[in-house]
């Protein structure tokens, strides 16, 4: 059972930062929608959490004042908590080698959780990633020629 921001925050952050990546813009983000609610909170997931109010129009890197929002009568501390029934969505959004990710309910996100690994994401597993995002839009086209060492460095790994 996660009680604080900071319990989820560190959870998700220690299993999906890799310890070389000390870029605060792959720091991963957590969006929280509501019941009833236009606002939505977002908490950016790093050694301490940041939560912020995102308003249905805002654009990015817009945020709500908390004390203007559809939050102001709960506590940035306790109001994921206090409102956890009435979750409608909550995304993992995409950043770096971070695939985004989406829960129905609360308890399918706490069941996601418990399934993470504290001691992070070895950067082997993420290596991948990291490369497919750093070569997408370079020509010629570099995914073809990685996808094609890949595939001659394993075949021959096979005979």
């Amino acid at each position: 059972m996660y009680r604080t921001n900071a319990e989820i925050a560190r959870k998700v952050y220690r299993a999906l930062k890799t310890p070389s990546d000390n870029n605060p813009r792959t720091d991963p983000i957590l969006a929280f929608y509501f019941k009833g609610k236009e606002d939505y909170i977002m908490m950016r997931c790093n050694k301490e959490p940041e939560i912020s109010i995102k308003g249905k129009e805002q654009i990015a890197g817009e945020v709500k004042f908390f004390a203007y929002s559809d939050f102001s009568d709960y506590q940035e501390g306790d109001v994921l908590f206090r409102l956890k029934d009435d979750v409608t969505l909550i995304e993992l959004y995409r950043k770096g080698a971070i695939e985004a990710k989406s829960f129905k309910s609360w308890d399918e996100f706490s069941r996601w959780l418990d399934t993470l690994d504290e001691n992070g994401v070895q950067i082997s597993l993420k290596l991948p990633c990291l490369v497919y995002a750093a070569v997408r839009s370079q020509e010629p086209s570099m995914q073809n020629f990685i996808v094609e060492a890949i595939k001659k460095t394993l075949k021959a790994g096979l005979d």
